[in-house]
């Protein structure tokens, strides 16, 4: 490694022999201490089967980070360019290219400092206008078009960097988790980037960036490039030790399954599963029942059984890690059985002939509740199924159906439900607009009310301090209003060869995150291998 100072000293110390203290300047030795796990796991063991580190990618996808949607070449991108910001896992900005910033009181201009020490592979400053052309090529892309809706310009002079918003967004800077390329390169396979690595030659490799500002604790010269396709083949090559790290998303129908002696560390999403109602339904249109629905779910089955731990039960729709999480409001809206069915009798839906079953108003007809699911997902028709269960058990029938993706489509187009279960991945701000929005495509509740519109501005536009107490105004409004219940959110996953990394530090934006200060223990005494890649 570029810490050879360090690790001579440190093999001095331990009195190691001659022979130990001549391994590649890249390495560590693998015995001079036991290897310890990111997940405080007790490690015995590494595994670094061919003596190289390696990455699973797929030649046939776009490698450009702005619009790459392969899983596999999304984590080789994280290596070969640099993010704007970074966000950790409470979803705090981290300064990365932009190193400090500022916004006016009504957060709708903010001010950002570029790092200056940073350049493209070809050796070429970056500068504020590789950070305007990036910025606005993401706006247009469908990974990241969502989350700038309110951008409405920017500009930069010298290491300045200027961002003018529609709508105040005090939390904006967490938004610029994205990656930049170079001015102009928007539609090449690969454009120039920033970050740690550049491709070799013939794009089997990645070797360390000289110009990388952290050039010299970079853990290894070569990152190899592999290529599987099918699932099986990634888990198979993963198993047998040939690529080294792979995501997963363990709630999705893709998940894939590896063997349980790897080291699995879990990172948060903002994938949202929550339930919304059609407002122009039978039941669906009074507010007293969808409030009721807000005690109705046990997010801890969610979180515990059908996420098997992967995952965060939570009745707010913001990460329970958040700093302006209310978590006291939180506890007053858990799971309550008793509570949902008080809710629903006070609003005329109970058992009036006595045959067990609610009607509605009066001794008619049975009252049904239709809710429909998308059974791409386990957890998803799980998480329903109990549900029904337990409005049953209080006397009220659901009619759920598990539909097919196309079919769920159709029936939310068509508004053929009173209550859906949907999943989404929401803003790093949290920002639940195209969720409400009477315009958004996003929105099939038939509501055109714009009720939310003030409370969610003003936690937008709020400043610390007080960001919290609004977002529970928001919540206080939400809830009243049965406008959506949250369920809870995902969780990923980064997986590791057991004992072979250590300081893995993964999160949404970037599970490579830190990757020069990452400790990566190879086999046949800790050497990268730097010959062909076999």
């Amino acid at each position: 490694m570029k810490k050879i100072a360090k690790l001579i000293s440190l093999l001095l110390i331990l009195a190691m022999t001659l022979s130990l203290a001549a391994c590649s300047s890249k390495s560590k030795d693998p015995y001079d201490q036991i290897p310890e796990s990111t997940q405080g796991k007790d490690v015995t063991r590494n595994a670094g089967a061919d003596n190289v580190f390696s990455l699973n990618c797929n030649m046939n996808y776009s490698f450009n980070p702005l619009i790459a949607t392969n899983r596999s070449n999304q984590l080789v991108c994280s290596l070969v360019y640099e993010n704007m910001v970074e966000v950790d896992n409470d979803f705090e900005a981290i300064p990365n290219v932009l190193t400090d910033w500022s916004c006016t009181e009504d957060a709708k201009t903010w001010y950002f400092t570029i790092d200056e020490g940073h350049t493209f592979h070809d050796g070429t400053p970056l500068t504020g206008k590789d950070i305007r052309y990036s910025l606005e090529r993401a706006i247009n892309s469908d990974r990241y078009r969502g989350r700038f809706s309110s951008y409405q310009g920017s500009g930069y002079e010298g290491n300045k960097f200027t961002v003018t918003l529609g709508i105040g967004d005090s939390q904006f800077v967490k938004l610029l988790n994205i990656p930049i390329i170079k001015s102009g390169e928007m539609d090449e396979k690969r454009p120039q980037g920033s970050g740690p690595y550049t491709y070799n030659e013939d794009y089997t490799a990645l070797v360390a960036y000289e110009g990388y500002p952290d050039y010299q604790n970079l853990p290894i010269d070569t990152v190899y490039l592999k290529e599987y396709s099918s699932a099986e083949s990634i888990i198979s090559a993963f198993d047998d030790g040939i690529i080294d790290v792979v995501t997963n998303d363990p709630s999705s129908y893709t998940n894939l399954g590896y063997a349980r002696t790897s080291e699995i560390r879990s990172f948060p999403t903002t994938n949202l599963h929550y339930i919304q109602f059609n407002m122009e339904s039978p039941l669906g249109r009074y507010d007293t029942i969808r409030m009721a629905m807000i005690y109705a779910f046990d997010r801890e089955y969610f979180q515990d059984t059908l996420l098997h731990g992967n995952g965060v039960g939570t009745p707010l729709p913001m990460y329970p890690t958040c700093k302006d999480y209310p978590t006291a409001y939180a506890e007053t809206l858990k799971y309550n059985l008793e509570t949902c069915r008080v809710i629903l009798e006070n609003s005329g839906l109970k058992d009036y002939d006595g045959d067990g079953w609610m009607e509605y108003m009066s001794a008619g007809e049975d009252a049904v509740l239709n809710l429909i699911v998308c059974s791409d997902s386990s957890a998803k028709t799980g998480m329903c199924r109990r549900f029904a269960e337990d409005m049953e058990s209080i006397g009220l029938k659901i009619n759920l159906r598990e539909l097919t993706w196309d079919e769920y489509k159709t029936a939310l187009e068509e508004g053929d439900f009173d209550m859906y279960y949907g999943e989404v991945k929401l803003r790093n701000n949290f920002d639940l607009t195209e969720l409400l929005d009477p315009d958004s495509s996003l929105n099939y509740t038939r509501s055109t009310s714009t009720m939310y519109e003030p409370y969610m501005n003003n936690y937008l536009a709020a400043a610390d301090g007080v960001r919290s107490s609004l977002y529970q105004s928001l919540c206080e409004y939400l809830a009243g209003s049965g406008a959506i219940i949250s369920i809870g959110f995902e969780q990923q996953e980064i997986i590791v060869h057991r004992g072979m990394i250590r300081g893995l530090n993964a999160n949404l934006g970037n599970p490579l995150y830190d990757f020069q200060n990452w400790e990566i223990i190879l086999d046949d005494n800790n050497q990268q291998g730097e010959g062909e890649n076999d």
